[in-house]
């Protein structure tokens, strides 16, 4: 009967673990369906918006275009019209895929700047008094005026594209990811130096797992944000992707095809904020400040 408790603690254990786990997954899940829901509510009053804004202000229709026109656009075949709803579905997703690749370059590049300095900054604080102060006043300039500044340096390519999108991510990230680091509570440093952890361990074991809050919450606004810098260095400096494709619609008067891009780009940026959000929901749930607290709920 002694050997009886030992021999069923590992079972006890990993019933234990089950439970957690299962409690997790449960709480992934509901928050997962809840960010849906809303999502899904605040564009249908989106729509619903959009179309009477339309209707109460008399707006030109043939240069503000409604939901069915978009539609329309998009999925049936006018009988006058000069392209099929497939060829326009077609030029805007290669489109899309082009302006996407754009921001992928950007939002690499500004979260793993801004990943890097604010790790440098939180572990040698001269550094941070030198150099945030200047990227604060960098921050003030509006990006459509440094974005010439960057394209004379730079010239018309990919580091150009990687700049003006990792702009629009670095910032927000930067802050917010230096002030996570700053929140880890003197209990936690004190006992991991009291164990003969230096700085570094401090980092990896307490300071990136309090910092993960603030570093998704950053993420939900970069993924978008990284879209819209994208767009602007299509706009401005290329013939290629969605932001250039509306310069060249507006030439033409081909307001139907602007009002699908303004669409897409839309859809595209809310349903990459929505896997962020999942993303952010289960790395949380499972390796968060407060993991396993959250999931009891």
């Amino acid at each position: 009967m002694a050997t009886a408790a030992p021999a069923q603690a590992p079972m006890v254990a990993r019933a234990a673990m089950s439970a957690q786990t299962a409690s997790t997954v449960k709480y992934v899940f509901r928050r997962i369906g809840t960010t849906v829901l809303t999502i899904a509510i605040s564009s249908a009053i989106l729509v619903l918006l959009w179309s009477l804004a339309i209707q109460l202000l008399h707006a030109n229709p043939f240069i503000a275009k409604t939901p069915v026109d978009v539609f329309n656009f998009l999925f049936v075949d006018a009988p006058k019209s000069k392209t099929t709803a497939a060829e326009n579905r077609e030029l805007i997703s290669g489109l899309l895929w082009v302006t996407l690749f754009h921001a992928l370059i950007g939002f690499i590049f500004g979260v793993g700047s801004s990943i890097v300095i604010s790790i440098a900054f939180t572990l040698i604080r001269p550094i941070e008094f030198m150099f945030m102060p200047i990227a604060m006043l960098l921050r003030v300039v509006p990006l459509l005026a440094m974005a010439p500044v960057i394209f004379l340096i730079f010239g018309n390519g990919l580091v150009t594209a990687a700049f003006i999108g990792g702009i629009v991510v670095f910032f927000p990230l930067l802050v917010n990811l230096t002030l996570g680091f700053r929140s880890v509570s003197a209990q936690s440093v004190d006992l991991v130096r009291v164990y003969g952890g230096s700085r570094w361990t401090i980092m990896r074991k307490v300071a990136i797992p309090t910092a993960l809050p603030y570093f998704f919450a950053s993420m939900r606004i970069a993924v978008p944000g990284a879209i819209t810098g994208a767009m602007l260095y299509e706009w401005l400096f290329t013939y290629e992707g969605l932001g250039a494709a509306i310069t060249t619609a507006k030439s033409q008067s081909l307001y139907n095809e602007i009002w699908a891009i303004v669409v897409v780009i839309t859809v595209v940026s809310i349903l990459l904020y929505t896997v962020a959000t999942f993303v952010e929901t289960a790395v949380l749930a499972k390796w968060g400040p407060n993991a396993g607290k959250a999931a009891g709920k």
